[in-house]
């Protein structure tokens, strides 16, 4: 309740001040002064009664589901319509999709434009449904709208979500750059004496794996998530990022594209594969695998595995392990890409009969405490209990779940929840992570390099027949190779042989043609 106080007169206060600062949108602003502070919004950017619906609006959200049964959605909607409906006459349905079958079912709701408002775009190729008006443009929404967005996440990273100029769709608070690196069993590695400080190469990582493989029994030194060991060690991929089709390389300071098959950077990462392979270092079906690295070293089959990185990742994933972890970050230091940024957008359906309201909506998502951890977390004293009340640097709380529940018995998400609008504004799950956890992040994302093609997205619809044809080719050789299950000198000279035949020259030629054409717009 006095959450609800509060963001009230906070409401209150920010309307005065942008009615007093109307003149001025802000568009030139990259937000990030307030975004670094941790500062928010409270979603409120005129008087209630403006934002106010003239007739009750019932508006679909649409995102993935924590991959258990979710029982208490009902109660949530509820919780979160007594205030949706106060502040503005609308109610929400939340529809919660499985991973597994997540971009089929929400390529088909788009398609038909049934039980959808608003969804979260991820799996499926967001330009083609931004240019197909299955989604809306939200320029004028947000500028009348969004302040709170505006506020929250800064022009910067919501131009990344432009398809020809227009706006389609929103990047989310949250980690939106990544560092490479390697996760690994603290208690193997504190039981074989290995100096884990000691490494920053592939060559130091090398020797501690020998040292694993010579000392334990039935260890894989290197596990593999379902086939996947190396998705990104320091290139830009344009769009792409599952196949690579023309990319910009060495941390993707030149703006030249390349086919990253073609480089010595990549030649030299799966040549270490292969080596490794070869050695047994890497676990033998790492390509057919469908397990998980994560689940390999809770059973204590497997010692460290590759992986993207942000702070505190360890703390965050300790919470649900036996086998606890450290990591060995910055091999690749902190890349941030468009691709990253857009990875996962929020979006208004083009099918959508209430836009304005949707947009109201995803600005209290984005920016009021209050409805933002109703739907990340569900209702206090059910599906959670406030373990430190705002102890968090945003001035949130730090939450846990209620005695006698767990992640397997509890009725609401707590999974998924990356993939909400803005965890930087909501409380802070469990003990483990500190309670500046969402400052560290904003700062991540902040310093980490950008990409000199940071903010350009790829118009794919141009080439679409060459890039199926490489697509199959990369998907024939490409994970293997990062497995180390191919021989890199047979396979590599076939493997460009083959692309070349599908068309990746008319790929990266038409890349480079909209990439220097974007950066002429830059200048």
């Amino acid at each position: 309740m006095a959450k609800r106080i509060l963001a009230a007169l906070l409401a209150a206060v920010l309307a005065l001040s942008l009615a007093a600062c109307a003149g001025d949108s802000g568009a030139s602003s990259n937000g990030s002064d307030s975004a670094a502070s941790g500062e928010s919004s409270t979603g409120s950017d005129s008087g209630e009664a403006d934002l106010k619906e003239p007739e009750l609006v019932t508006l679909d959200i649409v995102t993935m589901a924590s991959g258990k049964e979710e029982s208490g959605v009902a109660e949530v909607e509820e919780a979160m319509n007594a205030i949706l409906e106060e502040q503005f006459n609308i109610n929400v349905n939340l529809t919660f999709l499985p991973f597994g079958s997540y971009a089929d079912q929400t390529t088909l709701m788009l398609s038909s434009g049934e039980g959808i408002d608003l969804i979260a775009v991820y799996m499926v190729p967001y330009a083609s449904c931004a240019t197909s008006g299955q989604l809306y443009p939200m320029d004028d929404l947000i500028e009348e709208y969004g302040q709170g967005i505006i506020e929250e996440l800064g022009w910067d990273m919501i131009n990344c979500g432009r398809v020809d100029g227009e706006l389609y769709g929103l990047t989310q608070g949250r980690d939106l750059a990544a560092s490479q690196g390697f996760a690994y069993r603290v208690d193997l590695a504190e039981e074989l004496g290995l100096d884990m400080e000691s490494v920053k190469t592939l060559e130091d990582l090398e020797a501690v794996l020998k040292t694993v493989k010579n000392e334990t029994e039935d260890v894989w030194p290197v596990a593999v998530s379902a086939g996947e060991n190396i998705r990104n060690w320091g290139w830009d991929a344009l769009g792409d990022e599952m196949v690579n089709l023309g990319v910009l390389s060495d941390m993707a300071q030149d703006t030249t594209v390349v086919n990253l098959y073609e480089t010595e950077q990549y030649k030299d990462l799966v040549t270490t594969m292969y080596n490794w392979m070869q050695e047994g270092l890497i676990q033998a079906d790492a390509v057919n695998t469908t397990e998980t690295a994560s689940t390999l070293l809770e059973a204590g089959t497997a010692f460290g595995y590759f992986t993207n990185l942000k702070p505190y990742y360890a703390e965050e994933n300790n919470a649900n392990l036996q086998n606890k972890i450290a990591v060995v970050d910055n091999m690749i230091p902190a890349l941030a890409t468009t691709d990253r940024v857009t990875m996962a957008l929020w979006s208004i359906a083009g099918s959508c009969e209430h836009p304005e309201a949707a947009m109201k909506l995803l600005n209290s998502l984005y920016s009021d405490p209050e409805v933002a951890n109703l739907y990340m977390y569900g209702i206090e004293g059910t599906h959670y209990e406030v373990v430190e009340e705002g102890a968090i640097t945003n001035g949130e709380d730090r939450i846990n779940y209620p005695e006698g529940l767990d992640a397997t018995t509890t009725t609401y998400r707590k999974s998924g929840t990356w993939l909400c609008p803005n965890q930087f504004i909501g409380d802070i799950w469990g003990l483990d992570l500190p309670d500046n956890y969402w400052d560290a992040t904003r700062d991540f994302n902040n310093g980490s390099q950008k990409s000199a093609a940071f903010g350009f997205s790829f118009d794919a619809t141009k080439t679409p027949n060459e890039i199926a044809a490489c697509t199959n080719v990369v998907n024939k050789y490409h994970k293997a190779l990062v497995c180390g299950a191919l021989n890199p000198e047979e396979t590599l000279p076939k493997f460009n042989q083959e692309l070349k035949d599908a068309g990746i020259d008319a790929i990266i030629t038409e890349k480079q043609a909209q990439l220097d054409a974007w950066l002429a717009e830059q200048a």
